[in-house]
């Protein structure tokens, strides 16, 4: 099975590479002659695959393959790269990053629950999640990853601030004076009932470090370098299926979103889109409030997942009725 996985890889990414030269030599056609041009162009997808390698590989592989077509400027990867009820192991880990390694575009990941706060189940494996979490650091975020993702100028948390170090996957990079953030929010109320000392300090820990790294994308804000905000997480932290409103669902996002994200999107004209992945239903409006006024410059994506595999592209066009362009890619 490996070396057939090989074979079929290095067929691909051959195609890769030809395609990837074709279509930006066809943009730039396109701009010349007038037609469209966007500030910013990249895919997100998230909750997949979710399945055995004979019931989704090839439904996945082909969406990778649609998405390599898009002439994106990167992707971006919400997490839960497996489904919840398999396996936490090594090889599951690295069969993953061969599958993430087929994408064309610089790849941006960010963990989910099932990558680690959900390993503790006997069908994954019974692991210690904080041991996964370790692990996972180590084989996604890589010497590898950052040089792939160098072209987008990619900084991680993990080697900007001496205080949280281990956080290498929350990163920052800016395409077209677009500030992107990801910061490591899961499903699972983001890992608050870990139950254990362990797994409280390792929440308590990573909510500053989350909280900080926000406030430092808002501060470039401020004045004229950066137009815009574009935040990305796994876990889907509202419950607006039983409210006139979404509030949030569990004590686990109230600090890190419910205060600090949403407190700092009302102090600024910039318009901030949030994208999550976790609860597999695809989701496009402007429903926040923050302190009982409407926050009219924040927009919600939520990609769909798990058997709904499809991604999303999305277009930065900053026009005055349309500041962004929403695709399906299936």
């Amino acid at each position: 099975m490996g070396s057939h996985l090989s074979c079929v890889l290095l067929n691909i990414m051959t195609e890769n590479k030809i395609l990837n030269i074709f279509l930006r030599w066809f943009g730039l056609v396109l701009i010349f002659f007038g037609a469209t041009a966007y500030a910013a162009e990249f895919v997100v997808l998230g909750d997949m695959p979710y399945g055995s390698e004979v019931e989704v590989d090839e439904a996945y592989q082909n969406l990778i393959l649609q998405i390599n077509r898009q002439n994106a400027d990167f992707v971006v990867h919400l997490g839960d790269i497996k489904s919840g009820s398999t396996l936490c192991s090594d090889e599951v880990y690295a069969r993953q990053k061969t599958l993430l390694s087929i994408f064309v575009a610089p790849l941006i990941y960010t963990p989910g629950d099932n990558e680690w706060t959900d390993c503790h189940r006997k069908n994954n494996g019974g692991y210690d999640p904080l041991e996964r979490l370790q692990k996972l650091r180590q084989i996604f975020f890589d010497s590898t990853y950052f040089e792939g993702n160098s072209v987008l100028g990619l900084q991680s948390q993990g080697k900007a601030d001496a205080d949280f170090s281990d956080f290498v996957e929350n990163q920052m990079w800016i395409a077209s004076k677009t500030l992107f953030l990801s910061i490591h929010v899961v499903g699972s109320n983001n890992n608050m009932d870990a139950g254990t000392r362990e797994g409280e300090r390792e929440f308590i820990l990573r909510e500053s470090a989350n909280s900080r790294w926000i406030k430092q994308a808002f501060d470039q804000l401020k004045g004229d370098r950066i137009s815009d905000l574009v935040v990305v997480f796994h876990g889907d932290p509202f419950i607006d299926w039983m409210m006139p409103e979404p509030s949030l669902m569990y004590a686990g996002f109230s600090q890190t979103i419910g205060s600090v994200l949403f407190g700092l999107a009302q102090k600024t004209d910039k318009n901030v889109l949030i994208i999550n992945g976790d609860t597999h239903k695809y989701r496009w409006d402007q429903p926040f409030h923050f302190n009982g006024s409407l926050l009219s410059n924040v927009s919600r994506l939520v990609v769909p997942g798990a058997r709904d595999m499809r991604a999303v592209k999305i277009s930065i066009q900053r026009a005055q009725y349309n500041y962004y362009s929403i695709e399906m890619i299936e």
